[in-house]
C-alpha cells in the first residue's frame, strides 16, 4: 500500500512538473514540427532502405507506421505518403533528403529544449554539435527501422529453415505476432531510450535514468492509440468545425498527443533523477 501510495504522488509530481515546464506548449511545438519533418524522414527512410538493397524493408515500415496509428490518422496520411514515395525522383529525393535531416534535427531540437527543460535546466550545447547530434538521431533511427523491418522480412524464411531440422510443434502465427510485437516493441523503446540519453542535459550530477520515462512515454502512446480511436469513432465529428481541414486537424491533434507522452517521459526521468540526487544528498552528510 505504501508503495502504490509513492507511486501514485511520484506520478502526480511529474505531472505537475510537466505543467510547470510548459509541457503543453512545448508539446504544441514539438508536434508541429514531428508533423513537419514525417513526409520528408519517409523519403529518406524509403530512400536509405533502396540504397541498402532493402526496399522492401521501407514499404514494411510504413505498413505497420499504418497499422499502429489510429485509423482515421492512418487514412489521412496513407494516400499522400504512398503516392509521394511512388512519384518522387531522384533530384526530388536528393533534395528531400536535405530537407528530412534539417526538418528533423530541428524537431529534434525541440525534443532536447523539452528534456533539457525537465530537468531544471535551459543550457544551450553549440549548434553546430546540435544539429549533429540531430543528424545522427535522424540516421540511427532509419537504420534500426530498416534493419528491423528485414529482420521482420526475413523471419519466415529462418522460421522454416530452423523447423526443417528442429521439428518445433508450435502456433506459428502466434509467434510470429509475438515476433513482430516484440520487434515493434523493442525498436520504439529503444528509440526512445537512445532520444532520452543523448538529448538531457550534459551537465547532471549522476546518470540519468531513460528506461522509465520510455516505458512510460510507451504506455501513454498505446492508451492514446486506442482512447483517440474510440473518441474519433464515437464522440469526434471534426468535420462539422473545420469541414475539409477535418483529416489535418484530427493528425495534428494525434502527433500533439504523441508529443505529450514523449515529454511526460522526459519527466519521468526527470523526477526519478532528482529523487536519486536527494537520497544521495541525504546519505553523504551521515558518513
Amino acid at each position: 500500500m505504501t508503495k502504490t501510495l509513492s507511486f501514485i504522488k511520484f506520478i502526480i509530481k511529474a505531472i505537475a512538473n510537466f505543467t510547470k515546464h510548459d509541457g503543453m506548449v512545448m508539446a504544441g511545438h514539438l508536434a508541429f514540427l514531428g508533423m513537419l519533418a514525417l513526409f520528408p524522414f519517409i523519403i529518406f527512410l524509403v530512400s536509405l532502405a533502396g540504397t541498402f538493397g532493402q526496399s522492401e524493408a521501407g514499404t514494411d515500415a510504413l505498413a505497420v507506421m499504418f497499422e499502429n496509428m489510429p485509423q482515421d490518422v492512418a487514412v489521412v496520411l496513407r494516400g499522400p505518403i504512398e503516392k509521394m514515395v511512388s512519384t518522387t525522383n531522384n533530384g526530388i529525393m536528393t533534395f528531400s533528403i536535405i530537407g528530412a535531416l534539417w526538418v528533423s534535427s530541428s524537431a529534434i531540437d525541440a525534443a532536447r529544449l523539452a528534456i533539457v527543460r525537465a530537468y531544471s535546466t535551459v543550457t544551450r550545447r553549440p549548434y553546430l554539435r546540435r544539429r549533429a547530434e540531430g543528424l545522427l538521431l535522424v540516421i540511427l533511427s532509419a537504420s534500426s527501422i530498416i534493419l528491423g523491418m528485414t529482420a521482420l522480412v526475413f523471419g519466415p524464411v529462418i522460421w522454416q529453415t530452423i523447423i526443417k531440422f528442429i521439428p518445433i510443434e508450435a502456433d506459428w502465427r502466434f509467434l510470429w505476432n509475438l515476433i513482430r510485437l516484440s520487434v515493434s516493441f523493442g525498436l520504439i523503446f529503444g528509440a526512445l531510450c537512445l532520444a532520452y540519453f543523448v538529448l538531457k542535459p550534459r551537465s547532471l550530477k549522476i546518470a540519468g535514468p531513460v528506461a522509465p520515462g520510455a516505458i512510460g512515454a510507451i504506455v501513454l502512446w498505446m492508451i492514446v492509440a486506442n482512447g483517440f480511436s474510440l473518441y474519433l469513432k464515437y464522440f469526434g465529428n471534426y468535420d462539422v468545425t473545420y469541414g475539409s481541414l477535418a483529416g489535418a486537424i484530427i493528425t495534428l491533434v494525434f502527433f500533439y498527443f504523441i508529443s505529450v507522452g514523449f515529454i511526460l517521459g522526459a519527466e519521468i526521468n526527470a523526477a526519478l533523477y532528482h529523487l536519486r540526487i536527494k537520497k544521495i544528498e541525504i546519505i553523504e552528510p551521515s558518513d
